[in-house]
């Protein structure tokens, strides 16, 4: 036992904000590029999706600390089971991505995403995305298609919820960067999109966060949790690992396990750039 506790003295703690333990949203050195690997088990079959995308703070106009203004892009194409495909559906879906590529979204001081801010660029590249489209569809398919788009980027709360449904936004803007009590520890409410299409699933989640730093010196956030839903047996858990210098995410693994529907999705996201951690002689900070 006493081997034990030696072995966490050694350990450098998490530098914490404020006596609640708040693990700070401080988003001014982001500009990394993420691998971004799904894995999606059905019924015993396994299919995977793979890309790259590259995260951007854009600098804001004016001052303040409640929120910031994100970009998001994709930097390779997309790979299926490891395979780059090349079919008409792909082509349409690779069409839309140019018009909702780059993204840029505002993101909370928890480090959650919460609205869209490129309404007015979105609408530019469709009107130059148009007709590039329209060669490759019948006129009545075409005409419905343009009706879809048009409708999603006219209504800035449907566009949201488009764009709701994305995993690695949903995963990554977590609002992890919050509270975590004297405890080492919160819980609340995570909405998760596990199936596209429908609404999101409700999850009633232990949060925690060790208060030592990991043998990589990094910062260690659990997640585990259960579907409130009495008539289904869903569970969700999820590993983050932070930078301790900035408080960035360095990779995360999230997990959707749905036994009822034998149906299982995984999120892992990595940094792929090199992130120098620096270690000192390490004492929580505490504002009042």
């Amino acid at each position: 036992m006493k081997k034990e506790d030696d072995k966490e003295k050694k350990k450098k703690p998490v530098l914490f904000v404020s006596h609640d333990n708040v693990l700070p949203f401080t988003p001014f050195e982001l500009n990394h590029s993420y691998s971004v690997l799904y894995t999606i088990e059905k019924d015993g079959k396994k299919q995977t999706l793979k890309q790259n995308f590259s995260l951007l703070r854009l600098k804001p106009d004016t001052q303040q600390d409640n929120y910031h203004f994100i970009e998001i892009n994709k930097t390779s194409e997309l790979l299926i089971d490891g395979e780059p495909i090349d079919t008409r559906v792909y082509t349409v879906a690779e069409k839309t991505a140019e018009l909702l590529f780059p993204l840029r979204i505002v993101v909370n001081k928890y480090g959650k995403w919460i609205d869209l801010n490129s309404y007015d660029k979105l609408k530019e590249r469709w009107e130059k995305q148009k007709y590039s489209i329209r060669e490759l569809f019948d006129g009545k398919t075409f005409v419905q298609l343009t009706k879809n788009i048009e409708s999603a980027i006219e209504d800035n709360s449907l566009l949201v919820k488009l764009l709701s449904g994305n995993w690695f936004l949903r995963a990554y803007f977590n609002g992890i960067h919050r509270a975590y009590t004297q405890n080492f520890e919160t819980e609340r409410k995570l909405y998760f999109p596990v199936i596209a299409q429908t609404e999101d699933l409700e999850f009633l989640i232990s949060e925690k966060v060790n208060p030592y730093l990991n043998d990589l010196n990094q910062i260690e956030i659990t997640q585990n949790g259960k579907s409130e839903d009495k008539n289904g047996e869903e569970y969700y858990q999820a590993q983050y690992f932070l930078n301790p210098n900035n408080y960035l995410i360095e990779e995360l693994h999230l997990e959707c396990d749905l036994i009822d529907m034998k149906r299982k999705i995984t999120v892992e996201v990595k940094n792929l750039d090199e992130s120098k951690i620096t270690v000192d002689s390490r004492m929580s900070l505490l504002v009042e």
